[in-house]
């Protein structure tokens, strides 16, 4: 099956193509219609496989037995609670990633919805109520579980589809009759089901004289006046309607005098993040100051507060925090494997032992490790060797983990 950078034509006309070339033609009608709606040709549950490369017994596979192309796993939260986790097999991810850049990412997102599209971000969503004297912040509980298969199929028939195909990709995207977390579609299907009630948020919020945006599950309402709780009763009896319930526990009335936060970012009288988030921080940054090297992961990290930063010109302790970051970049950076000649290494491991561990990937074979590194199969295997003794380790997995963590 070919890797998802085969999936991008500048339109479909190489679908209509394949179609064309089967028994029973392809009508032009049907060809003028999926042109006008700008979505590829889907005109029967037999089209997708064809345009996949794969046998239609694998969609039928799927259809019949999804459970058995998932991996789930719990994921512990913040606040402690577990979320359960779906993520597709190789399969299925291939053809759910088809679904979404060939027919999710192809409609229309409205200006007021920033998660889970291209070009907008959190940081964004937290401009848009710049300015405001009043903030109410609302959360979705259980957001994609709480999305049916049957709102998803009713989301492919307004896109145009047929009936059996849209029970078709219905069925592709969702496990269990609902929308998985994990699955590369579910945010993308997540903001088409919302459109309805994002439209009439907004309408209720235009109507009060507020604005409202909406990142994934967050839900924000600004107001140069009070948001009265007359208002937050109106925005829970849509969602309700709507089919969602709202997290009365992460419910947030705010106000100038106070912290008006939105997704993560403090927007009183300049964007800036958290003091939460400055502080632990600030911390990370001293730790990484007194340690003698630099993990990748930890390079990463304040790589990662650069791009913070810069989001954030304004902010005099965004700007001190970027320095300090940058400097330790500079001072440290040859500490990392992979990034300088003689990186301090723990565990008593030899550079090129180090070096093969940080390859570890899943799925990575030595072959491809000794291709990357410019070596043979059997130097990549005695590296391994030393290194899984110095590190106590016997079984891949475990190394790849521990590389991660210490590399």
């Amino acid at each position: 099956m070919p890797t998802r950078s085969y999936y991008f034509p500048k339109d479909f006309a190489h679908l209509e193509e394949i179609l064309r070339a089967e028994p029973g033609n392809f009508p032009d009608d049907e060809t003028a219609r999926f042109r006008e709606l700008g979505l590829p040709p889907i005109p029967t549950t037999g089209a997708l496989p064809l345009f996949l490369g794969i046998s239609p017994k694998t969609i039928f596979s799927i259809r019949r037995r999804p459970r058995k192309h998932y991996r789930s796993f719990p994921l512990k939260k913040k606040d402690g609670t577990k979320r359960d986790i779906d993520t597709p097999r190789t399969y299925l991810k291939v053809i759910q990633w088809w679904i979404l850049d060939n027919i999710l990412n192809h409609v229309e997102i409205a200006e007021n919805v920033f998660g889970f599209v291209a070009g907008r971000s959190a940081v964004q969503n937290a401009k848009y109520h710049l300015g405001a004297k009043h903030v109410l912040n609302v959360d979705i509980r259980q957001f994609f579980p709480s999305i049916t298969i049957d709102q998803v199929r009713e989301i492919f028939v307004s896109l145009g589809y047929k009936e059996d195909v849209a029970e078709m990709l219905a069925e592709l995207c969702c496990l269990d009759d609902r929308v998985p977390q994990g699955a590369p579609t579910s945010p993308a299907i997540a903001n088409l089901v919302l459109r309805g009630l994002d439209e009439q948020l907004s309408r209720l919020a235009d109507e009060a004289g507020h604005r409202y945006s909406r990142y994934a599950d967050d839900l924000t309402f600004s107001s140069q006046q009070r948001i009265e709780p007359a208002f937050l009763d109106s925005v829970q009896q849509e969602v309700e309607q709507a089919g969602f319930e709202l997290k009365p526990e992460k419910t947030r009335f705010s106000g100038f005098e106070g912290r008006m936060e939105v997704t993560g970012v403090v927007i009183n009288d300049k964007m800036q993040p958290s003091r939460v988030w400055r502080k632990r921080t600030r911390a990370k940054l001293h730790r990484f100051s007194q340690a003698t090297r630099l993990t990748r992961r930890e390079l990463a990290y304040l790589q990662g507060i650069l791009g913070m930063a810069a989001q954030f010109p304004e902010s005099i302790q965004m700007l001190k925090l970027s320095k300090d970051a940058a400097g330790l970049i500079e001072a440290k950076s040859h500490t990392v494997v992979g990034r300088g000649e003689s990186p301090v290494l723990p565990s008593g491991l030899t550079l090129r032992q180090a070096e093969v561990l940080a390859q570890l990937a899943p799925k990575r074979t030595n072959i491809e490790i000794a291709m990357r590194l410019g070596t043979t199969e059997s130097a990549v295997k005695k590296r391994l060797q030393g290194a899984f003794r110095k590190i106590d380790v016997t079984e891949r997995h475990t190394a790849e983990r521990w590389a991660s963590e210490n590399l």
